[in-house]
């Protein structure tokens, strides 16, 4: 990889609670088993998701923060940590916007990786396009290039939900999640 940036993603959510860890966990351990290196890092300062990345992954899971280390500090720290990686998977925290200055859009546009954005559609249907449209076009720069639905209740559920983003949205549909 060696600053490869084509071969990173950051995960975003729509706000705390999203799936983030969950789908998160589930790529890295994905990934690995496809015999991929895999180099997880964690947007913001926490403790407990990077630990739960290690297992997942095999890898020590590095923090990015840009309000306590700086934009030129968390290059550094990803480039260090994703050099011989094939692939750096990093978690944002809270949802996509949230934090300011230290959020998962300012460090993905700072990092220049694609964001993959965890869309929680219970509860939901044509409205998540909406949703996504709305994450698409706030900072156009960092629009996510594709979304995961989460807690998805049934295939006519799914089929509602994914029609309306084909419809609306340039996000590309990578998969889902039943509602569990």
């Amino acid at each position: 990889m060696a600053g490869d940036r084509s071969s990173a993603i950051l995960i975003a959510g729509t706000g705390s609670n999203s799936g983030k860890t969950t789908i998160t966990l589930g790529l890295l351990a994905a990934l690995r088993n496809l015999g991929l290196a895999v180099q997880p890092f964690k947007c913001g300062p926490d403790f407990i998701d990077p630990g739960l990345h290690r297992l997942a992954c095999g890898r020590v899971s590095r923090n990015l923060d840009l309000w306590m280390m700086g934009e030129a500090r968390v290059r550094e720290t990803f480039a260090a940590g994703a050099a011989g990686a094939d692939i750096a998977v990093i978690e944002g925290v809270m949802g996509m916007f949230d934090g300011q200055d230290s959020s998962s859009a300012v460090l993905a546009k700072a990092l220049g990786v694609p964001v993959v954005l965890i869309l929680d559609v219970r509860s939901a249907a044509e409205s998540v396009a909406a949703v996504l449209k709305g994450f698409e076009t706030l900072l156009p720069e960092v629009a996510p290039v594709a979304v995961i639905l989460n807690r998805v209740a049934s295939p006519r559920h799914l089929e509602l939900v994914s029609g309306a983003i084909r419809k609306h949205c340039r996000a590309e549909i990578l998969g889902h999640l039943p509602q569990s």
